[in-house]
């Protein structure tokens, strides 16, 4: 058990408690949703996708680890230091396998009829991995620096996971994120503008709800470099911070999870053929 525990002595019960549900409701959203995907024959996604909602997974069981195996309270060392490792390693993994979908977007908006089906499949392939390996790498990385410096491991200042007392893990992880939120922003904002100046896709209506979701992606993404520079800027979170970071997987469950083929899944609807392209991953060429 590790004893660090000055800096949580005000800790807020319902601040932890939002916190762990928001992010608890967001594991089980995503992994919900995928189930459905993989599961049903009307809903179809492209590879990108699943490793996307994947990442918010396993962010979400990485600021929830502690609580997940009964030491919310109290965890115990070696818990805590595989915590602290995972969620500063969390950040840019869901920030990266973000970007690596709107670029998986960007590539059907321009359609690029020139690219090898090879080709194509190793650009896929790189989406998917590459925010992985990141995360594994900044894992280990902190994994080790944690371990070596025992003293450093602690329960965060609002009591609602375990992080490392030095400040160099956040910068390192909020850097992460805003470098790969500020493509992301520029990305979707091109997406939008080639789908709003098409006068054919303004007449289609499920083409207009799809941009209207890759507006309001870009907005979460907008949020997600928020954070970023927070993490970047100050050595210690309020639980403002804490709410937001929690709420980021949330939303995500609601821009993804609320798409027409997967509610006529869960309804036992059959869709119409209005709705059966439905899919903010599914954007034909402009």
């Amino acid at each position: 058990m590790i004893t660090n525990f000055e800096s949580i002595r005000d800790v807020n019960p319902q601040v932890v408690g939002a916190f762990l549900g928001l992010q608890l409701s967001g594991m089980i959203g995503f992994a919900v949703v995928v189930s459905t995907a993989t599961c049903s024959q009307n809903v179809k996604r492209k590879p990108t996708w699943y490793a996307f909602c994947a990442a918010w997974i396993l962010s979400c069981l990485s600021y929830t680890l502690v609580f997940l195996v009964g030491q919310q309270d109290a965890p115990n060392y070696g818990v805590c230091v595989t915590q602290a490792a995972a969620i500063y390693a969390s950040p840019g993994m869901a920030g990266c396998s973000t970007l690596a979908l709107s670029i998986d977007m960007l590539l059907g908006v321009r359609a690029s009829q020139t690219m090898s089906v090879r080709r194509r499949y190793g650009v896929t392939l790189t989406l998917m991995i590459t925010p992985y390996v990141l995360w594994l790498g900044l894992f280990i990385g902190f994994l080790v620096y944690g371990l070596q410096n025992p003293a450093t491991v602690k329960m965060g200042p609002n009591g609602t996971y375990c992080d490392l007392s030095t400040v160099t893990p956040s910068r390192i992880s909020g850097m992460i994120v805003v470098l790969s939120m500020l493509p992301l922003i520029v990305i979707q904002g091109y997406i939008g503008s080639r789908l709003v100046r098409n006068r054919n896709f303004l007449r289609d209506f499920k083409l207009v709800q799809m941009a209207t979701r890759v507006m309001i992606f870009s907005l979460l993404g907008v949020l997600g470099m928020g954070v970023g520079f927070a993490y970047v800027i100050f050595s210690e979170q309020g639980p403002v911070f804490d709410i937001i970071l929690a709420a980021l997987p949330a939303s995500g469950v609601l821009i993804f999870g609320t798409q027409m083929d997967l509610v006529n899944v869960w309804l036992f609807r059959h869709p119409t053929q209005e709705e059966d392209h439905d899919s903010i991953d599914k954007v034909t060429p402009a």
